[in-house]
This record gives C-alpha cells, sequence and structure tokens, in this order.
C-alpha cells in the first residue's frame, strides 16, 4: 500500500489537488466601557426620511451625577465601534427616583410623530413613597441630541407606598396604534401584573388592559421586552418572578394587542441542552441571510438548569429559527460576556442586557453591565456573529493544470459547518499568472448545512510561457547554429532566407536542423528534455457580502504547461 501511494501521489498532486483550511469566527470582541451607569437600552436608526441619518447607533442608561437621576444619551456613526456622548435628558421629577428606561424608534408616523422620532420612557418616582409613579416619555427629533416631554403613558392610582409602575416598553400594533407595556404593582388581588395602554398619537392614552396577569396572586410577571416577527406576530419575553424564582417565560399576538388569555403566562424559553434563563430577559429578531424566519435572540441575566447554574452564565445568547420561537432554542456567544457572574440576582451584573443585530442580521452588538474593580457599575458593549459559538467554513480548492492559449476548470467548494448562514463572494488572485480567472456564480448563498460548489475556470494568455526550462520551449536557443554566430547574425541569415525560399522551403530548413523538434529525439537520435511546467500559486477566497471581517482563504497550485 505504501508502495502504491509512493507512486500515485506524484501524479494525483499534478491533477487534483483539493485543501481544505478550517475557519474559526473571529475572537469574541473584547467588551469596552462606554460610561458608569446601568440599565442600558440601543438602537439603530433605520426609519428617518432623510436616508443619510440612518444607520447611527444610539445608546441610552441611567446615570446618577450628583446623586439625581438622568438618561445620557450616546451614538455611534461606525456601526457600534465608538460612541460618543450627544445629550442627555433630563427632568426636575427625576429627582424623585429614575429607573428602568426604554429606547424606541417610531417606523412610522403616529400622529403628529414622524417616523424616526425616538422616544425614550421611564419609570419616574420610585423613590417618593407619598406620591404615585409616572412612566414619563420623551421625544427627539435629531437623532437623540435633545429631547423634550411628550406625555405620560401611565400614572400610579395609588402612592408609590401602595406600588409601583415600572419597565416601559414600546411597539407599533398592526391597527398602527403605539402599545405602551408595563409592570404593574397597584392592581389589587395581584402582586404584579403586565398591562398595556394604546395611544394613536402619543399624548392621549387608552384604559389599561391586562396582558399578563397570572391566576397565582404571588406570580410577578414583569420586565416586558417585545419584538415584531415577519411572519406578523409579536413575540413578548418577560420574566414571571414570584413562585418561578424569576423564570423567563414568552407569549406572542397576532396583532401586538391582543396577548390573551391574560391568565396564560406562556412558555417558559428553555434551551437544547436543558437550560433556561432566570431574571431581566431582552428579545431581538433579525433577517439573518438565508433564514425564511430570521432568527430571534435572547438574553437574561443568568444562566440556570435542573442542576444549577449553566456552564454559559453571563456568555451565551440563546437563539430560535422559527417562526414563532417555539420549540428548544440554540445558544451561542454573548456580545459582552461577564466573567465569574454567580446565580445570585444584582442590580448590576448583565442587568438587562439589550441586544441589537447590525449588518443585515450578520453581527450581534450588545451592551450589558459590570461591576468594576472599584466596585462600580458601568456599561459595557461588544459585538459577535450571529453564528454558533463555534463554527468553521471550510473552503476547497482543485488544483489546475492548463495549456498556453488554452481554458481548463476546476471545483471550489464551500462547507458551512457549524451553523454559518449568509452570502459569501469568492475571489481569485494568481500572481504572475497571464491569462484569465472567472468563477461560473462568484457568490453563494448558504441556507443550511449543505456544500456549495462553484467552478473556476482558467484561460491562460500568449505570453505565459516563462517556464525555467534548460529546452523545449520554441526559441533561437534550439539551433544548433546558433552556439557557433550568436543570435543577432543568424536573426539576419533568418530573415534573408525566408526572402529568398519562401515559407515552405524556410520550414524545410528549420525541420532539417532540429528546430521544432525540441520535444523528441531528433534525426541522429538525441533526445532533448521535454519543457519545464511553470507552476503558480492561487489564492482564492470566501468573504461574506455584509461582514467584510467574516472571511477565509485556501491555496491551490495552478500549473502551466508551455
Amino acid at each position: 500500500m505504501r508502495s502504491l501511494l509512493r507512486g500515485m501521489l506524484p501524479r494525483l498532486l499534478c491533477i487534483l489537488a483539493f485543501l481544505t483550511a478550517g475557519w474559526a469566527m473571529p475572537a469574541l470582541a473584547q467588551r469596552t466601557m462606554l460610561a458608569q451607569g446601568m440599565y442600558p437600552r440601543a438602537v439603530q436608526l433605520s426609519h428617518n426620511a432623510t436616508p443619510a441619518n440612518n444607520g447611527r447607533i444610539v445608546v441610552s442608561f441611567t446615570a446618577f451625577p450628583g446623586g439625581v437621576g438622568a438618561q445620557p444619551i450616546y451614538a455611534s456613526d461606525d456601526n457600534g465601534t465608538t460612541f460618543n456622548q450627544i445629550g442627555t435628558i433630563t427632568d426636575p421629577l427625576f429627582a424623585r427616583g429614575l429607573c428602568c428606561g426604554t429606547l424606541y424608534e417610531l417606523p412610522q408616523t403616529v400622529g403628529a410623530l414622524s417616523a424616526g422620532t425616538l422616544l425614550w420612557a421611564g419609570s419616574v418616582g420610585g423613590d417618593t413613597p407619598a406620591q404615585p409613579m409616572q412612566l414619563r416619555i420623551y421625544k427627539s427629533t435629531d437623532r437623540g441630541a435633545t429631547w423634550s416631554y411628550l406625555s405620560n403613558c401611565a400614572t400610579g392610582t395609588v402612592n408609590r407606598s401602595g406600588g409601583g409602575l415600572w419597565e416601559p416598553e414600546f411597539t407599533i400594533a398592526a391597527n398602527g396604534a403605539l402599545v405602551c407595556f408595563y409592570s404593574d404593582e397597584t392592581v389589587p388581588g395581584f402582586s404584579q401584573m403586565l398591562q398595556q395602554v394604546t395611544s394613536t398619537d402619543g399624548i392621549n392614552w387608552s384604559a389599561p388592559v391586562r396582558t399578563v396577569a397570572s391566576g397565582v396572586q404571588a406570580d410577578r410577571p414583569g420586565m416586558a421586552v417585545v419584538r415584531k416577527l415577519p411572519s406578523g406576530r409579536y413575540f413578548m419575553t418577560f420574566e414571571l418572578c414570584g413562585p418561578a424564582g424569576c423564570t423567563v417565560f414568552y407569549k406572542t399576538s397576532p396583532d401586538g394587542i391582543n396577548w390573551t388569555p391574560a391568565g396564560s403566562v406562556g412558555t417558559r424559553v428553555e434551551s437544547e441542552d436543558g437550560h433556561w434563563f432566570l431574571h431581566t430577559p431582552t428579545v431581538a429578531w433579525a433577517p439573518v441571510p438565508g433564514l425564511p424566519n430570521g432568527r430571534i435572540f435572547l438574553i437574561g441575566q443568568i444562566e440556570s438548569g435542573a442542576s444549577g447554574i449553566g456552564s454559559g452564565n453571563g456568555n451565551v445568547v440563546f437563539y430560535n429559527d422559527t417562526a414563532d420561537g417555539s420549540g428548544k432554542w440554540k445558544t451561542m456567544a454573548a456580545p459582552a460576556p461577564i466573567a465569574g457572574l454567580t446565580g445570585t440576582s444584582n442590580v448590576c451584573q448583565n442587568y438587562s442586557p439589550p441586544l441589537l443585530p447590525l449588518a443585515g442580521g450578520t453581527t450581534l452588538f450588545g451592551l450589558t453591565t459590570d461591576y468594576d474593580s472599584s466596585n462600580v457599575c458601568r456599561v459595557y458593549f461588544g459585538k459577535v456573529p450571529t453564528y454558533a459559538s463555534s463554527p468553521t467554513l471550510v473552503l476547497g480548492a482543485d488544483a489546475i493544470g492548463v495549456s498556453l492559449n488554452q481554458s481548463s476548470t476546476g471545483n471550489v467548494t464551500v462547507t458551512p459547518n457549524g451553523g454559518y448562514l449568509g452570502t459569501l463572494k469568492l475571489t481569485v488572485s494568481i500572481p504572475g499568472f497571464n491569462g484569465t480567472a472567472t468563477f461560473d456564480r462568484d457568490t453563494l448563498t448558504f441556507a443550511g448545512a449543505a456544500a456549495q460548489t462553484a467552478k473556476l475556470t482558467l484561460r491562460s494568455g500568449t505570453g505565459t510561457a516563462s517556464a525555467s526550462s534548460s529546452g523545449g520551449s520554441f526559441g533561437f536557443a534550439s539551433l544548433p547554429a546558433l552556439a557557433l554566430v550568436g543570435a543577432a547574425p543568424l536573426m539576419l541569415l533568418f530573415s534573408a532566407l525566408r526572402s529568398a525560399v519562401g515559407v515552405l522551403s524556410l520550414a524545410a530548413i528549420l525541420a532539417l536542423t532540429g528546430c521544432g523538434n525540441a520535444s523528441r529525439g531528433d534525426s541522429a537520435g538525441a533526445i532533448v528534455s521535454p519543457p519545464v511546467p511553470t507552476k503558480y500559486t492561487a489564492t482564492i477566497t470566501a468573504t461574506d457580502t455584509t461582514n467584510a471581517a467574516i472571511k477565509t482563504s485556501v491555496t491551490t497550485q495552478v500549473t502551466l504547461y508551455n
């Protein structure tokens, strides 16, 4: 067997070489500290009437400069790489207590509010027991630079000592109404429930309607986050505190308003390996390339399971590719991981970490909060690709042999291992090769695990005969007389002969000299060495069309036969 391989291997290398290169996703981006603060939120502008104004990422979080609540506003115009503060939401009423804000861009006109208007809402009055709490809304029409008060979507019917209003969340319902969801502790007979109100102008709000109101008095559904799915259904995630231990659940609605029955607490979100999140969930949806339903991303403060705290605690995001979030969820790396997160909830570490898909759904941006070495709560951000935690992309290419002025074709095959989804652009570089290189299709779109193949065709030009051979290629060095008289006199002789005897006679003369028989034995039986092929290295690269950082390359051999 070994002798057989020794005999076959050189031929196989000359004819075909399938080379693979394993490619790991880029290492998790190191999380970057943004500022001191807590409870962050983020949106990427996409509905501004001026297209050039879209794409900006706007971030809000709660801070307490001088001990008084404020809402700093930061922005990134480089896709979440760097941020600068562009504004601050302030209000004298924030001195009563400020908590639990949300940030939302209107996707369509609501009353006098145009599409692209930013809304921020938060719980105000949590530190003032003798007054009712308010869910106050502020608006910005200049991409987050300046803000003004708009309305209250809810005001407590009892003083704060009798219960609070927390964690507002916005969506636009199927009928065009603006919906404000919130956690309500003020309803008799319930420890807490989720309620909703609607508005057609962002100023005047309906009476509250129960969204999730468990029949178990001690249940505390709260911290709702809602996203509309491409099917038209709305997906809501929330924590269910009380007897359920703040486990993360979800419900869906056909129109963003009807979440019936309100008494149902929905379904627990659980991963394929038997884990679930506890506390402070957030959810996002993205049109990940190749997925008809897109992808739902979900994160919570703590990962738990039947055997206790999960190994991915503080480091994982759940995702689901179904139309409605049903079934078991897969896991991937978190964009802003927290090392050493315990199983005990606190108001800083990984508390309500928002997710924001970028780059057409191929990148997941995230914010989180964590204590620094001085025990100060700070906001951090980071990004990861939206694929599984350790996918690989295997790229292979045939070796190609081609003759002068001829063409030849080989296969380029890409195998998406570990969850890659998207579109790859193929390119090829062959330094020194004089000719053309074309693919029959230079983009490959992956919606599943099946490999795909493109054909690479090479056509050599006429000036590539630069083989480093000692003989065999046509030229005057093969004429026997050249060693005696030199090239220049022979050129004159060649020209004179051509004029005197014509082309046919000249051909006969050349044949007699042995020119043109360089690769065969001449009339005297002398053997001339065959031409040595010229070899080039082709580098083939596959690059994701929406995220240039996602790419892999492979090299293969191109042999030119002279």
